[in-house]
């Protein structure tokens, strides 16, 4: 009964690790290059501009004309 538990918990710490380290490369690629950082950067904005508009929960009040 144990060596299925030990079996399970290896495979779940090798995924970290493996999620870790391809992670880790990706921001080391992206980040390596400026052209790479200034999209990222941008693509940041527009993400931030829309989450902005999106998710605004302030009700609006008419007002009289």
């Amino acid at each position: 009964m144990l060596f299925p538990l030990k079996f399970v918990a290896a495979n779940i710490f090798m995924a970290g690790v493996t999620a870790g380290a391809v992670g880790g490369a990706a921001a080391v690629y992206v980040l390596s290059d400026q052209q790479r950082r200034e999209k990222l950067k941008e693509c940041a904005d527009k993400m931030r501009d829309n989450c902005k508009t999106m998710w605004n929960t302030k009700p609006t009040v008419p007002t009289a004309d």
